[in-house]
């Protein structure tokens, strides 16, 4: 009873498992969100949504860093 009953928490489980797995890959082939990440010198990082006040602070301070060619 306990065995069969494990099986199938492990199924659910991997299905589980493979729908996450599968939402996020269909996720990237439509594009995605986009997002900025920030990684600071103590090696520390911070991801912004690209929708966010913050990220799109940072996105136009990158695409003017790119304009000037740094």
């Amino acid at each position: 009873m306990k065995g069969r009953l494990l099986r199938r928490l492990m199924l659910i489980g991997a299905l589980a498992g493979a729908v996450a797995v599968l939402r996020r890959y269909l996720e990237r082939e439509r594009g995605g969100e986009e997002v900025a990440e920030l990684t600071f010198e103590d090696g520390s990082s911070r991801v912004l949504a690209g929708g966010s006040v913050e990220g799109r602070e940072i996105s136009e301070v990158a695409r003017r860093l790119v304009e000037l060619g740094l």
